[in-house]
């Protein structure tokens, strides 16, 4: 089974000219076009920001502990709490990333002249011929959203 799979893998041509009835596929690689993208750094330094904040609250709390005996369980109890809290934030900030990266997506989907119907992350390609990589164009996309990553 896996000699057939591979031989299938081998033999199917790199970049197939766009044919009618054939849905034409394009990839972008998610990290790197958050990670260089205006709203990505944004969004990165507003969870450095609030990292540092709980750290703060959290050596605030530790020095207003020192030598209460219930100390340990209520350190603990508040290390929880902060992390709980970082991770929510953590979890809405990719969110809205992620939301605004299928924005870019989608209206570039509906504005390409290349016949792409699909684009996929390239982490979820087995491979793919460089001219399927549209990174750069959702790049562009991407920095020209305004993300507000403040509490809603």
């Amino acid at each position: 089974m896996t000699a057939i799979l591979s031989l299938s893998l081998l033999s199917a041509p790199e970049a197939a000219p766009a044919q009618a009835g054939v849905t034409t596929v394009a990839v972008v690689d998610v990290a790197r076009v958050i990670d260089a993208s205006a709203p990505g750094k944004a969004g990165q330094r507003y969870i450095d920001g609030l990292k540092k904040e709980l750290d703060a609250e959290m050596d605030k709390f530790k020095r207003e502990m020192q030598g209460a005996k219930e100390a340990p369980a209520r350190l603990a109890q508040k290390e929880s709490e902060l992390e709980a809290r970082y991770q929510a934030e953590y979890t809405r900030v990719t969110g809205l990333l992620l939301n605004g990266l299928k924005r870019a997506v989608n209206g570039w989907l509906k504005e390409n002249k290349k016949g792409i119907k699909i684009v996929l992350p390239a982490s979820a390609a087995l491979g793919f011929a460089q001219s399927a990589d549209i990174s750069g164009e959702i790049l562009r996309r991407l920095n020209a959203a305004a993300i507000d990553f403040g509490k809603k």
